[in-house]
């Protein structure tokens, strides 16, 4: 996935090449009639090299970079938000780490509950989630409005996109905001960010349409 890269592009306001390959249902819906003549072309050329025949790719002063949480941190070191100082820096890397646990913990809720999912679903937006989510603030520094330290951070981007954005990583996206109540440092640090010019700009305007963000 990309799309928190590019979030970390709106929100400093850096110009950069967005490269997308099409994707073309033979019939809508069913992943397994995708045509993607450019992107299989592409990838036998040995383009995707660098990220083991996957992406994102990164292309940085000529070299080429895989690895989307690699390309999150670069992109964030060098827009300046990945923290003033090293222990900033850990924390937020750390918080990060904490939303790919919630991740497998959600992946795995959805495995066990396969034979009442509409139950696991409820249980997991109503009770687990929101204890996740507690669990994730007590392991915040102190601070104001940010997650860690005085600014927006590549943690703050990465809670907003797996939260709060409309094309994020949850198709309940009224039940993920709804989580978010039991831990109000995390949603007021994805509300600020939904808030802010460059990420509202992307999201409401600038993103393509149609497009799924990888």
């Amino acid at each position: 996935m990309a799309e928190t890269t590019r979030l970390l592009f709106a929100a400093s306001k850096t110009e950069y090449e967005d490269k997308r390959y099409p994707l073309i249902f033979g019939t809508p819906g069913d992943f397994s009639t995708i045509k993607r003549e450019e992107f299989d072309a592409a990838k036998a050329a040995g383009e995707f090299d660098a990220g083991m025949g996957k992406l994102p790719i990164l292309e940085c002063d000529g070299v080429k970079i895989g690895q989307s949480k690699a390309i999150e941190r670069f992109v964030a070191k060098k827009v300046g938000m990945m923290g003033t100082n090293e222990i900033e820096e850990f924390q937020i890397d750390a918080a990060c780490a904490c939303v790919m646990d919630i991740k497998d913990a959600y992946k795995a809720a959805k495995q066990a509950g396969q034979d009442d999912k509409d139950a696991a679903m409820k249980t997991w937006f109503e009770e687990a989630l929101p204890e996740l989510l507690m669990k994730v603030e007590k392991t915040l520094p102190a601070g104001g409005a940010w997650l860690v330290g005085s600014k927006m951070s590549l943690a703050d981007v990465t809670f907003y996109y797996f939260l709060l954005d409309p094309k994020g990583f949850f198709d309940d996206v009224e039940g993920a905001k709804k989580a978010m109540a039991k831990a109000p440092r995390i949603a007021a640090a994805c509300e600020a960010v939904q808030a802010d010019a460059g990420i509202s700009e992307w999201v409401n305007s600038k993103r393509p349409e149609g497009t799924a963000p990888f």
